[in-house]
């Protein structure tokens, strides 16, 4: 019987996710962070509305790089439903209306040791997408949290 090798999960890890609605006046954005030792991190944020979902996407990537790189994480895998952001990134397409936030994009990613960014479906980011609905507009900053995992 062949050996089946069964690869890690990749850590650490950030997944996260925006909320766009087209009659709001805001958009908000969270992030699930998987630690090396089994913590997470949750956070998320609420901000002015931008053009379109895709833009909303791209911020929270933004705030997520930025959110990790000040928690001193100089390695992270993002993890994104958005799978027109992550083709978007990978095959460095060019979009006019998002070319400040591409720029910012490879500055930050410049300051990691190790970034990727790779997609996930829906049911993988759920917790996210729960986490950017529910609390996202209720302030402009919602802190983030470390929990540990009670797991063994």
């Amino acid at each position: 019987m062949p050996e089946l090798h069964v690869r890690p999960p990749q850590r650490p890890l950030c997944k996260f996710d925006a909320s766009w609605k087209e009659d709001d006046a805001r958009f908000g954005g969270g992030l699930v962070i998987e630690k090396e030792d089994g913590s997470t991190i949750f956070g998320s944020f609420a901000s002015n509305r931008v053009l379109s979902p895709l833009h909303a996407e791209f911020s929270t990537l933004l705030w997520a790089m930025k959110s990790s790189l000040l928690l001193g994480h100089d390695s992270m895998a993002f993890k994104s439903d958005c799978q027109q952001l992550v083709r978007l990134i990978e095959e460095e397409e060019e979009w006019p209306s998002l070319m400040a936030e591409f720029d910012e994009f490879l500055d930050l990613s410049s300051k990691f040791v190790f970034c990727s960014i790779s997609y996930v479906s829906r049911l993988q980011n759920i917790r996210t997408d729960c986490l950017v609905k529910v609390r996202s507009f209720e302030a402009f900053v919602f802190p983030m949290y470390t929990l540990r995992s009670q797991l063994g």
